[in-house]
C-alpha cells in the first residue's frame, strides 16, 4: 500500500512540472505590422530619414518578427530579417537584439531599450503605429 501511495504521489508531482520555455508567452496585441513614427535617443540620424521605412511585422503564430529597414547599415533594433522573440513581464526580447520594455496603447507601440548603466546616453525610445 505504501509503494502504491508513493508511486501515485510521485507521478502527480512529476506531471505537474513543466518547462515554461516550451510555451513562450504571446501578446496578441503585438500581432500585425507596425510602422516607425518617432525616435527619441542620443543618437544621430539623417534629418531626411523617413521613419516610415522602418517596420516590424509580428507573426504570433510563429513567434517571429520581421524587421525591415531601408538600408542594411542603418537600423535601430536589428538588421532586416526574421527573428524569434519572447515576451516576459512587459519585456520584449528579440533574438540578436537588445531587450525592450514595451507598451501597446490602441494602435501605438512604444519600445524603450532597457538601459545599460555601464553605457552613458544609450537611451532609445521607438514609437510605432499599427498599419
Amino acid at each position: 500500500m505504501k509503494r502504491i501511495l508513493i508511486l501515485v504521489l510521485s507521478s502527480v508531482f512529476l506531471s505537474a512540472c513543466s518547462n515554461s520555455d516550451d510555451n513562450p508567452k504571446i501578446d496578441s496585441e503585438l500581432s500585425g505590422t507596425w510602422m516607425l513614427t518617432n525616435i527619441s535617443c542620443f543618437c544621430g540620424f539623417d534629418p531626411e530619414t523617413n521613419f516610415n521605412d522602418f517596420s516590424l511585422n509580428f507573426k504570433n503564430s510563429e513567434n517571429s518578427v520581421l524587421v525591415q529597414n531601408p538600408r542594411e547599415d542603418y537600423f535601430y533594433i536589428a538588421n532586416s530579417g526574421n527573428y524569434n522573440y519572447t515576451v516576459t513581464d512587459g519585456t520584449l526580447k528579440i533574438n540578436g537584439s537588445d531587450d525592450f520594455k514595451y507598451t501597446v496603447d490602441g494602435d501605438i507601440l512604444t519600445l524603450t531599450r532597457i538601459d545599460d548603466p555601464q553605457i552613458a546616453d544609450d537611451e532609445l525610445d521607438l514609437t510605432y503605429k499599427k498599419i
